[in-house]
């Protein structure tokens, strides 16, 4: 199936470039894989130093510049977040979750069954246009606040034509640097520079790994629900059989197996994206409270509005997706099961039935650690306790 779409290709690109693959790069000669590995750690040590560099500007400018102390904070919260992802992506339980996906996705855009492929393909699709928007927001956002940056360097530059007096030259980002940046002022945009790059690379892989593998679950869960629809007559041509009774019976207990797969699947999952789904959700308020704070304060409003965009759109494109997966596995189940021909059958082929809905009324969660479940209610919670993080934060800094 040549002409197919695959949903795990394109997170596969960005976790490379990223350089956060896991698994071994396929078609690639060994000198180039420890090229590789060597990229990866030198790239990662560097961005490991940035919350000292915003911790250092955090220091320093609390308690003058309060406004600019906060975007210190908000910044390092979420260099933070991405560093502590870092960890969790090259772990042994996300290496084996990105095998096992990749090696589904090949099964099922190679099945025989031309609905199964439309239903995977319909969401690949939607998969691709739901994370373009939440990447488009994050690498506005990066790359207005590099506009930014050389915009206040290009003002200081014309002013600087028009005085005698020694100013500080402008930064792009906030950075505390244990040097004379101004002396080094190459080596320190350099380094802003490359760290914008890497948030970029490292937070859009990111997101893109949670969503497809979501809507991956999700795309299953559909493809299911087309098996127990037809568990009589699915692939009938392709199995030499002359007792339909046999076949629907062999057929359903195959999708029986399927179904206890998928929960062990989301078991899996559960166990992979546990911390940073907890992550997530613990710094979310916080993180939109501190920036929406700085656009009620106009600081740099189109840099803080895009992210703040940004970290919503985030925020419930996981949620959403996690939601579906939750309606899914238990109302979506339920209704295939009912609309399948079950009653035309005999008891021994209703009671795996009746036993798979008693199933679908535990739905398969998606969960926030020991915070309960993910799904649209607990986004909303997020966002009505980030406006009351915002007020308390205004009446901060307003003291």
């Amino acid at each position: 199936m040549a002409g197919e779409k695959r949903l795990f290709k394109l997170v596969r690109f960005m976790l490379i470039i990223s350089g956060l693959w896991p698994l071994e790069i396929h078609n690639v000669s060994k000198y180039k894989q420890i090229l590789y590995e060597i990229y990866y750690v030198v790239a990662h040590m560097i961005y490991l130093t940035s919350p000292f560099a915003f911790g250092g500007a955090l220091i320093s400018d609390y308690g003058t510049k309060e406004a600019q102390a906060l975007e210190d904070f908000s910044r390092m919260l979420f260099v933070i977040l991405i560093i502590f992802k870092l960890k969790i992506i090259r772990s042994t339980k996300m290496k084996n979750m990105i095998n096992m996906v990749t090696s589904e996705e090949m099964n099922i855009i190679k099945s025989k069954d031309r609905i199964i492929r439309n239903i995977y393909q319909f969401h690949v699709n939607y998969c691709t246009k739901m994370v373009f928007c939440i990447i488009v927001f994050l690498y506005a956002a990066g790359l207005i606040n590099m506009f930014n940056g050389f915009l206040e360097l290009y003002k200081w530059d014309r002013a600087m034509q028009f005085t005698n007096e020694t100013t500080t030259k402008p930064h792009i980002i906030p950075f505390w640097f244990p040097f004379d940046e101004d002396k080094h002022y190459i080596l320190a945009v350099t380094y802003q520079i490359v760290h914008i790059y890497q948030t970029l690379a490292i937070n859009g892989a990111v997101q893109a790994l949670i969503n497809s593998v979501m809507v991956f679950l999700r795309a299953n869960l559909k493809i299911l629900q087309h098996r127990i629809r037809n568990f009589d007559k699915f692939d009938i041509e392709d199995v030499h059989v002359t007792n339909r009774a046999n076949y629907a019976e062999k057929n359903l207990n195959e999708i029986v197996l399927r179904h206890q797969k998928l929960i062990h699947w989301v078991k899996d999952l559960n166990e992979s994206f546990r911390n940073i789904l907890l992550l997530e959700y613990s710094v979310t308020s916080l993180q939109l409270a501190t920036t929406l704070i700085q656009i009620i304060e106009l600081v740099h409003i189109p840099f803080n509005g895009t992210f703040f965009l940004h970290c919503f759109l985030q925020l419930f494109g996981i949620a959403w997706n996690a939601n579906e997966i939750l309606l899914e596995s238990s109302i979506g189940l339920s209704e295939a099961l009912y609309e399948s021909n079950w009653y035309n059958h005999k008891k021994k082929i209703s009671f795996p039935i009746y036993f798979m809905m008693m199933r679908c009324q535990k739905p398969l969660e998606m969960r926030i650690g020991p915070l309960g479940t993910m799904d649209l209610n607990a986004a909303v919670s997020r966002a009505k306790l980030a406006y009351t993080c915002l007020s308390v934060l205004q009446v901060t800094t307003k003291e």
